[in-house]
């Protein structure tokens, strides 16, 4: 009985460091603030928008700003499904996403005639 307790002591504890672990980790790329790494992850954890597959990138970070240019690659990402699945809003020619909230404040703008992404992210509280 006493071997039965420890076994489930030591797979609770595994378990529980396993997700604390990937808790940090992930609290560790939502406030990664530069281009060189999780440049893509930190923009979807931020934003909520999905940023599908590219064929090139671009990004400038300087003090608590980022803007990153993406060219989606129209050959494997169906648009009109992208734009629905994150909620962009049409404004003037061009798809738009935007939101103030406590962490950042961001600008998702797609061009659809040059399947260009543009994210402009202002961090917050750092």
């Amino acid at each position: 009985m006493k071997r039965v307790g420890i076994g489930i002591i030591l797979v609770v504890a595994f378990f529980g460091m396993l997700y604390g672990g990937l808790h940090l980790y992930g609290w560790y790329i939502f406030n990664t603030q530069s281009c060189s790494s999780f440049n893509i992850d930190n923009i979807e954890l931020r934003t909520g928008v999905d940023i599908p597959k590219v064929s090139s990138t671009d990004c400038i970070c300087n003090d608590n700003t980022k803007i990153s240019k993406f060219i989606i690659d129209t050959d494997n990402v169906d648009l009109d499904y992208y734009i629905s699945r994150n909620d962009f809003t049409l404004v003037e020619g061009l798809y738009i996403k935007e939101n103030d909230n406590k962490n950042s404040t961001y600008k998702v703008i797609l061009n659809i005639n040059t399947a260009e992404l543009t994210v402009n992210l202002t961090y917050k509280n750092n």
